[in-house]
């Protein structure tokens, strides 16, 4: 019985981690902001939850047929003024923008997407990986994606206990995109 309190006492510290983490994620998400600012506030708050090596936010061209890199993070080193079109050809980020749901993988050395996503998101260290959509109203907007030299760094993403901040992310997005076009 002494055994089972240490391992539930590290599983509510992780829990009261991450409902923390939440609180400040929904902070950085204001209404009308630009998309580019929020992903390295969000990122930034992550990564002190989560080992994050490399990130990226990718959103729908204005046409909505293509994905374009706006943002990236390296190890801490952020660029914010991206604006580069991704090729949909072998694209892994098309593949799980399709189905909608997280993707996380372990084995990064065996990546299934075109050179130019890999280069963006993995470096040689990379251990382990996600994309998350990021949809409004059944529609993607765009996708995050980050990785880690930490394998299972992103079980937590897997078991949707930030789903509803991201969700919030996608509709601030959403309006984003929206004022801009008129």
């Amino acid at each position: 019985m002494g055994q089972e309190q240490p391992q539930y006492s590290s599983q509510m510290r992780h829990s009261q981690g991450i409902l923390r983490l939440v609180e400040e994620l929904e902070s950085v998400l204001v209404d009308n902001a630009e998309p580019r600012e929020m992903f390295l506030e969000f990122t930034r708050h992550l990564e002190r939850e989560y080992d994050i090596a490399k990130g990226l936010l990718v959103l729908k061209e204005n046409d909505k047929t293509r994905f374009l890199a706006v943002a990236s993070w390296n190890h801490g080193k952020t660029r914010k003024n991206l604006s580069l079109l991704l090729p949909s050809t072998g694209s892994l980020f098309e593949k799980v923008a399709e189905q909608g749901q997280i993707y996380t993988d372990n084995f990064a050395e065996l990546y299934d997407g075109n050179q130019m996503e890999k280069r963006l998101l993995l470096d040689d260290y990379t251990q382990s990986f996600m994309l998350r959509p990021l949809k409004h109203d059944a529609t993607i907007v765009g996708l995050l994606g980050y990785s880690s030299e930490n394998t299972d760094a992103f079980v937590t993403f897997e078991e949707g206990l930030l789903d509803p901040v991201i969700d919030h992310f996608a509709a601030v997005i959403a309006q984003f995109q929206l004022t801009q076009q008129q």
